[in-house]
């Protein structure tokens, strides 16, 4: 089990932490997304690439997480919202074996009516500038580069705010990523 640890002794040690976050959130912006190919439910591969000329959310989630299922219905919320103006929105699961068996009874619990990728990983958290911990979501442009990122809960107002700067004409003030949470950050069960 990979575990991310935040050592906070000091204000000095507090502000390196928070500066590191901000850091990451901000400078890879714009960077290409990796690949990722993963099967749905239906062993069907789904492809990053394929939403080429879409903006994207990519939700890294899992049955077994607490703040995913908490923020599930704004993912839900997103997709009905933007879907007719070509937004798409994918969830990639990182459930292991022993948890896989859960994914069907979440995604009727919380009515995701949106691709399920299964099969996701750590290593898939890290290629996306995530860290190892969940949830992480990103937003990705129609040219298939990285906006931002949310490490950590989203929040409705900063999803739908994100979503609406890449749909919009990207005019005025790009949205500030939201404060990370500190803590002990715990990627499997």
């Amino acid at each position: 089990m990979r575990t991310l640890h935040f050592r906070t002794g000091s204000a000095a040690s507090l502000l390196v932490v928070l500066s590191l976050f901000a850091f990451l959130q901000t400078s890879r912006a714009q960077d290409p997304a990796p690949d990722l190919e993963l099967p749905d439910l239906t062993g069907q591969l789904r492809k990053l690439d394929d939403y080429r000329g879409h903006v994207v959310v990519l939700n890294f989630w899992a049955t077994w997480c607490g703040p995913c299922a908490k923020e599930m219905p704004i993912f839900v919320e997103t997709q009905h919202r933007y879907d007719a103006r070509g937004v798409v929105l994918l969830a990639a699961s990182l459930d292991a074996e022993e948890t896989k068996s859960n994914i069907p009874a979440f995604i009727q619990k919380h009515k995701m009516d949106f691709p399920v990728m299964l099969g996701a990983t750590v290593d898939h958290l890290d290629l996306f500038g995530m860290g190892d911990g969940l949830p992480g979501t990103v937003f990705l442009d129609a040219d298939g580069h990285i906006f931002a990122r949310i490490l950590g809960e989203a929040k409705k107002k900063d999803v739908f705010a994100r979503v609406e700067w890449l749909l919009g004409d990207r005019k005025g003030k790009n949205p500030k990523p939201p404060k990370p949470v500190l803590g002990k950050i715990t990627s499997t069960p």
